[in-house]
Order: C-alpha cells, then sequence, then structure tokens
C-alpha cells in the first residue's frame, strides 16, 4: 500500500524526531497527544530541529515546507482521519500501550498500519490489542535519528508480509536504513548493546564509584565518541531510563536495577531533570558541558 499520511502518537523526545523525519521526507504527519503543553513543546522543538536542519545546509525553504506539513492535535478522531501509517512512542509502559491501541483501531482507516516505537516489549505482547494484529509490528528508532538513521524492524508471527514490506519500504522513505530482526527480542540489536553500557555507567555513578562526568570523559576520550552514557541517557530522556531499569529489576530481582532505578527518582526525576526535554539532566542545557573543548583536556 502506498503511505501518504503519517500518525505520530506520543510526543516526546522520539514521536518528535520520527514526526520531523517524517515532514522532511515529504509526508503529511499529524502529533498527537491527549495533553495540550506536551504539543506546544513539540511544536517549539521542530521549530528547533529546523534551525539545525538550516544549519547543517537543508535550504530554508525545503524546511519550511516540512513544518507546513505537521500539524498538532488533542483531538484523537481528527488526528486519525485518513491516516496511512500510525508511529507510536508513548510511555514505556505495557498497559498504556495495550489500553491506547484500541482507541486507534477505532478510529483510524481500517487499511492503516500500526507500528511502536517500544524498546523493551516484544510487539507479540500488544498485537492481539490492537485489533487489527496483521497490520501491527515494531519499528523501533534511535534517538537522534538524522544522524543515526537505523530503525529496526521486528514482526511478530501474527504480521502480514505485506505490512512489513510496507513498513520496510516507508522505512527507506524516510532516509532510515531499516534492519531486519528475525526473532522477537526484547531490546533489538542496539539496545541489547547500550542497555548493559548505561546499566555499568549508572552504577558507577550510584555505588558512588565516580562521578557521572568522569565516566562520560573517560569513555569519549577512550573510544573517540562525541558523547559518553549519561549524555546519551538525557538525550533518551530520564524518565524512560528509569522506566527501564525499573522494569530490569521487576523482571530480574536484581538489586543493582532497584538501587540505580532508585538513584534516578531521588537524584534527578523528583528534581524535574528529565534530560534534554527538561533543560536539565546529568547536564544542562542547550549548551552541555560534554560538548564544549574544554571538557575533555
Amino acid at each position: 500500500m502506498a503511505i501518504k499520511k503519517v500518525l505520530v502518537v506520543g510526543v516526546g523526545t522520539m514521536g518528535q524526531q520520527i514526526g520531523f523525519q517524517s515532514a522532511m521526507h515529504g509526508f503529511e504527519t499529524v502529533m498527537f497527544n491527549f495533553r495540550q503543553p506536551s504539543l506546544d513543546a513539540c511544536r517549539e522543538m521542530h521549530k528547533e530541529f529546523a534551525r539545525l536542519f538550516i544549519d547543517r545546509g537543508r535550504p530554508a525553504e525545503a524546511v519550511e515546507a516540512a513544518l507546513d506539513r505537521i500539524s498538532y492535535t488533542t483531538d484523537l478522531s481528527e488526528a486519525c482521519e485518513g491516516v496511512d501509517l500510525v508511529s507510536e512512542s508513548i510511555i514505556e509502559d505495557l498497559e498504556a500501550k495495550r489500553e491506547l491501541y484500541p482507541l486507534l483501531h477505532r478510529h483510524c482507516p481500517e487499511s492503516a498500519i500500526f507500528t511502536t516505537n517500544t524498546s523493551t516489549f516484544l510487539p507479540s505482547q500488544i498485537a492481539d490489542a490492537t485489533g487489527r494484529p496483521e497490520r501491527f509490528m515494531a519499528m523501533h528508532f534511535i534517538v537522534g535519528i538524522w544522524d543515526n538513521n537505523v530503525v529496526e524492524l521486528m514482526a511478530p508471527e501474527s504480521t502480514a508480509r505485506e505490512t512489513y514490506d510496507a513498513v520496510y519500504q516507508f522505512s527507506q522513505a524516510i532516509g532510515m536504513v531499516p534492519v531486519e530482526i528475525k526473532k522477537e527480542q526484547p531490546g533489538y540489536i542496539i539496545n541489547s548493546l547500550l542497555i548493559p553500557w548505561a546499566v555499568a555507567a549508572q552504577s558507577l555513578v550510584t555505588n558512588e564509584v565516580a562521578s557521572p562526568t568522569d565516566v562520560d570523559k573517560t569513555w569519549m576520550k577512550s573510544t573517540g565518541m562525541g558523547m559518553g552514557p549519561f549524555g546519551f541517557m538525557d538525550a533518551v530522556g530520564i524518565g524512560t531510563v528509569h522506566t527501564v531499569l525499573s522494569n530490569l529489576a521487576a523482571a530480574t530481582g536484581d538489586e543493582q536495577h532497584l538501587k540505580n532505578a532508585a538513584y534516578l527518582q531521588e537524584h534527578l526525576i523528583d528534581q524535574n531533570r528529565l534530560g534534554v526535554k527538561s533543560g536539565e539532566g546529568y547536564y544542562n542545557y542547550p549548551d552541555p558541558d560534554y560538548q564544549k573543548p574544554e571538557f575533555l583536556s
């Protein structure tokens, strides 16, 4: 099927980026959230993205055209009208996702494909709640998607082949490199690698072995990478990291996961230090210390 109109549900860090990426590649894009303040913040972030793309050499006319292709609404019926593909990026909570999809099924066209950006749950844990399991699968993006332009595709057994093919083609159409996950697994490829890395870093800080800046500095100096684990956590969102750690703690009973989740709650979340989106996390934004030349000296 031809995908022309995209609905992004959830306007946090990932939803914001998925929506802008879709619009930049010519797709009519609707951003939906139940809360107007979240939509207002999304609209402002899209303006920031526009300035970033212009600074990188994209023609201003093309960027303005992308912004014109994006609409914002708290009305679910309006949001779903005429959409061909839904990308869901709400809070990483299984019951919240399972409660959302029946609403989407009720309002979206029967032909619409549903995709989830979940980073920790299996699509088969959600499929039956969608009302259209044959037209549902996971399409998982990585934060900073215009630079980290890999998208991981994970389809449960219920997914029709034509659905997978349509999502694969859409992924390419928005400038992504689709990677097939051949077997359902929490964490896909990227998070199977990143989560142990982030957990190890957080454990060093929770256990008072080293400071966040020294952990990031050591990583960046040793690898030549432009960001360390704590800069990465800020970009993903401290709330999301906390959810992942809490889920790991619940699944494994590991005391260190519990301690790490408690640390994030006390030292960051309770202080409204939620990362890039709140302007403060482990670093202050928009000019975090790790991006300054003297950070590595």
